[in-house]
């Protein structure tokens, strides 16, 4: 076969077999050799085919135009031919054929079980785990020096080797030796980390071919740069073979001649490797703690036009020409103050609440300086609806009746259509860093995300899928700077709406301020017997609902059965809890009573447990109330993306300290967790961005939050010629929100895209991503997860976007009510399974983080009494009805509510007149 490098630029094919981190493979090629990375999947319909003769001629045929191959990793057997697809061709091609060929993973265990090789399962597997590898410094491995090397694999190759068979060698040099099982097999790299697994082989050559393959992930963030030597080596190998093929045949490769010396055993190479060491484990234990449309189907572009423009009709023409914007100082507002100040808790709304300290400043820099308050309009603001599974789609007008609704395989580009025809509206005249000036508001469910990775098969659900509100109106608190935002898309005429808005909040903001001056004018007090006791008494009534232990324990070993047979690296397994409360009458009467007592119980939830990412969504038939702590993604309208992935969970609770929090956050268990997502991650965003604008800024760091410590990451996508964020401040102000010039130099609606295409969040499912949602279906008896696991945010119409992902959320949906008495709050929870977990462990890390939003819905602990040294006295009113209520109180009979609040207003009555009469010297209001 004629090499490609003779005509063009070097050219390599890449066999992508599904896996989560091949893009990752990729970047790093194409960041380390001079090349162009051509990726196909292992069973591409145009190249599987066969021929009558049985050959795969249109695939050996497309080879003749690379350098070289790389077949890569993915989840499965090499055994299996569909999990190896094309792979399994590679090995037999004809001499006239053969080209360079690099085997990472499952291409590894392909290539060495066509050689003779067998393919067991390890009896520890290894995902996520970082070892030290020993090499021959020979071949790929030529110059590198200390290789510590990132692993993903629950099965090994074994060649038949005394080290493996025998776990000894008679002679070091031994170690090196082909075996008679597979002759052509030299091997390269050993790993011996495990005593539990022996000898792991690590890489191999074939002694004729030009086939070299390694099991270890050279392109995993936690693999050091000796990783990109061995890409360097296997090019320049793969260069000089090419070379020599054109002018005579491959040469034979005989054998290298061993040393003798003594032998040596597995336990001998451990020790060399100082690898007893790492048996000194932390002490703490975790157990202590569509674009296709038919003639049915309206365009992308009409919809678009109808909610940017209208129909002359229902819906409204507010086309987004201008951005108008005021700004006040916010001072002790809160995002509550102002949400009530506009009466928006007994409407439809959307809230994006930033978790804040008790100074009203953010919790830390880069995890939430901003809230949004989306306003609702009552019978105009439009919404997009989508149900997966049916595949539907809905216009919906301000009275959330449908004006249009078709089927469509994808809803995305519908999605960025619309994003597409209202952005690039005149930005604001004064100076803002507000990141959202309006545009679409709400939700994509984790089955909506399921259909970006062609797993369907969902039930349909009463609630939507996807749900996007247009909201034109907005109030954006900056915490940084303690400012208020108020502004308007909804067309040149709206700024009185702007104008009369922040003139009441200011006004509001000056009467807060004066509430906690001293004053010699005391402010009136809240009755106690009147304030929330329709909270207290729902609050009474809920009833929890958890997954047994058993129950939620055998799928913890279901998942972990698929890992150990290489299914997976980590399951993010997940289970569906409740609580169920007795429904106020006023709420089976009144919407706006109901939205309101949803309000408040988002209230309880955000003062309880406090987190960056909080949330409220009251729209269509759904409530809910997110507390969530993850960044899914972000993107500023410079197309600049941020995602803080976590994964890595300690509960807060008697005799946990931050230290033993840390140490166990430091587990190889925990931060292999991470490690996974943080792989999985940069894959996605490499697959948007290119190979050279991906870096992780922050790596397995420890948060902490009101019930939990967490391990998280950060990973940041940069455009060419944008401006990088070195720091948390930069990315917390970034150039472009504060500039009153449009960003025009950035590739458009990267950010959506790589939203898009990272559905549903990887750390809801884990890797590789596709083949672990299947598995996750299976073991999680396909119920739906709905809007738990999906994502919730904004998409700017400056071309920004933010978005969490749907943890520590209760939700419900109005439709699914058993019966109008009773509320029925769904609270998903769950975790990360690897190789490592116990299904104890799991299950009590599930309780811990539904616990954390369940506190919303439980009475608060009781508060440790105080000592009071005072004297007290028995203050007997001279009032009749006083002594009458007083003496049936002692003899014992139940007080009505109306009872005791006329004994408080006596007492009152009485404290006052002893006051004016001299007889006492300090009245305290009863509070």
């Amino acid at each position: 076969m004629a090499p490609a490098i003779l005509t063009q630029r070097p050219r390599i094919l890449f066999l992508d077999a599904y896996d989560s981190f091949s893009n990752n493979i990729v970047a790093l090629v194409e960041q380390t050799v001079n090349v162009d990375v051509i990726k196909i999947f292992i069973d591409d319909a145009n190249l599987s085919k066969v021929t009558t003769s049985g050959d795969h001629a249109a695939f050996t045929d497309y080879l003749k135009t690379f350098d070289g191959v790389i077949a890569g990793p993915g989840p499965g057997w090499a055994k299996c031919d569909k999990d190896v697809g094309l792979m399994r061709e590679l090995w037999e091609l004809r001499d006239e054929q053969l080209l360079p060929v690099l085997g990472i993973c499952l291409g590894f265990q392909s290539m060495c079980l066509a050689f003779g090789a067998d393919i067991q399962r390890l009896e520890e597997p290894k995902h996520g785990i970082v070892t030290t590898v020993l090499h021959k410094c020979q071949s790929i491995f030529r110059g590198v020096e200390h290789l510590l090397a990132t692993q993903y694999h629950s099965l090994h190759v074994k060649l038949d080797h005394p080290i493996q068979t025998k776990r000894a060698v008679r002679y070091p040099a031994q170690l090196w030796e082909s075996t008679d099982s597979c002759p052509q097999l030299e091997p390269l790299a050993w790993d011996f980390d495990s005593e539990r697994n022996g000898a792991v082989l690590m890489g191999v050559r074939h002694v004729q071919k030009p086939f070299w393959g390694v099991q270890f992930h050279p392109e995993s963030v936690c693999t050091n740069e000796e990783g990109k030597r061995i890409i360097q080596n296997w090019w320049a190998d793969a260069q000089s073979w090419n070379r020599k093929r054109i002018f005579r045949n491959v040469p034979k490769h005989n054998l290298a001649s061993k040393t003798q010396s003594s032998p040596m055993t597995v336990a001998d190479f451990r020790r060399e490797l100082d690898l007893y060491t790492a048996k000194n484990q932390s002490k703490h234990s975790r157990l202590g703690f569509v674009e296709n449309v038919d003639s049915k189907t309206i365009a992308p572009e009409k919809l678009a036009s109808l909610i940017a423009r209208g129909d002359g009709q229902s819906l409204p023409y507010l086309p987004p020409y201008i951005v108008h914007c005021r700004t006040t100082g916010s001072g002790r507002l809160t995002v509550a103050d102002v949400c009530e100040l506009l009466e928006m808790p007994r409407r439809e709304a959307i809230v994006l609440e930033s978790g804040l300290q008790s100074n009203l400043l953010p919790m830390a820099v880069g995890t939430g300086r901003y809230s949004i308050i989306g306003v609702v309009i009552p019978g105009e603001t439009l919404r997009l609806h989508y149900y997966a599974g049916i595949q539907r789609m809905q216009l919906r007008d301000g009275h959330d009746k449908v004006h249009t609704e078709w089927n469509v395989a994808d809803p995305w580009p519908y999605v960025r259509e619309v994003m597409k025809s209202i952005q690039r509206p005149i930005p604001p005249g004064n100076s803002t860093w507000a990141p959202f000036w309006g545009g679409l508001m709400g939700y994509a469910s984790y089955e909506a995300g399921l259909e970006t990775i062609d797993v369907n098969g969902h039930e349909e659900a009463s609630y939507p899928d996807i749900c996007f509100a247009y909201i034109t109106r907005t109030v954006v608190f900056d915490h940084q700077i303690k400012k208020v935002y108020v502004q308007s898309i909804r067309g040149i005429h709206d700024k009185g709406w702007v104008d009369g808005t922040l003139e009441k909040i200011y006004e509001h903001a000056g009467l807060k301020s004066r509430e906690s001056t001293p004053s010699s004018t005391g402010l009136a007090q809240v009755d106690p017997f009147e304030a929330h006791s329709m909270m207290h008494q729902y609050i009474d009534s809920c009833q929890q609902s958890t997954a047994g232990q058993n129950e939620y324990c055998d799928k913890v070993r279901a998942c972990q059965d698929a890992i150990a047979d290489g299914q997976s690296y980590e399951l993010c397994l997940t289970t569906r809890n409740e609580v169920r409360a007795r429904r106020p009458a006023a709420c089976r009467i009144s919407h706006a009573e109901d939205n309101e007592h949803s309000w408040n119980l988002y209230k309880r939830l955000a003062g309880q447990n406090p987190a960056p990412f909080s949330a409220y969504m009251r729209m269509h038939n759904v409530h809910i109330l997110s507390s969530s702590p993850e960044r899914y993604i972000s993107w500023d309208r410079s197309q600049t993306s941020q995602c803080r992935p976590i994964k890595g969970t300690v509960q807060k609770k008697p005799g946990v300290t931050a230290d033993i929090a840390h140490a166990i956050l430091s587990s190889s268990k925990e931060r292999a967790e991470n490690l996974m997502i943080v792989d999985l991650t940069r894959h996605q965003l490499h697959g948007v961005y290119g190979s050279e604008n991906v870096r992780v800024s922050q790596l397995m760091e420890v948060e902490e939050y009101e019930t939990l410590w967490q391990l998280v990451s950060v990973v940041e996508a940069v455009p060419d010629g944008i401006h990088t964020a070195k720091t948390a401040e930069d990315w917390e102000n970034p150039r472009e929100y504060a500039s009153r010039m449009r960003v025009e130099k950035s590739a458009p609606q990267l950010g959506f895209e790589a939203f898009v295409k990272s559905l549903p969040p990887g750390s809801m499912t884990g890797a590789p991503k596709k083949r672990s949602c299947e598995i996750l279906k299976d073991v999680e008896d396909g119920v739906r997860r709905g809007i738990y696991s999906g994502v919730l945010g904004y998409l700017d119409v400056g071309g920004g976007g933010d978005f969490s992902v749907v943890i520590r959320t209760a939700i419900k949906i109005d439709d699914d009510q058993s019966n109008d008495k009773e509320d029925v709050w769904r609270i998903g929870a769950g975790g990360a399974v690897t190789s490592q977990s116990t299904p104890e462990g799991e299950y009590e890390e599930m309780v811990a983080k539904f616990g954390s939003t369940n506190r919303a819905f439980m009475p608060p602990p009781a508060a440790k009494p105080k000592l009071d040294r005072r004297a007290i006295e028995i203050i007997e009113p001279d009032d009749p009805e006083f002594a009458e209520l007083l003496a049936s109180m002692r003899g014992g009979e139940e007080l009505t509510l109306d009872d005791a609040q006329l004994m408080l207003r006596a007492v009152e009555q009485e404290l006052r007149r002893r006051a004016a009469a001299g007889e006492v010297d300090d009245v305290t209001e009863v509070e």
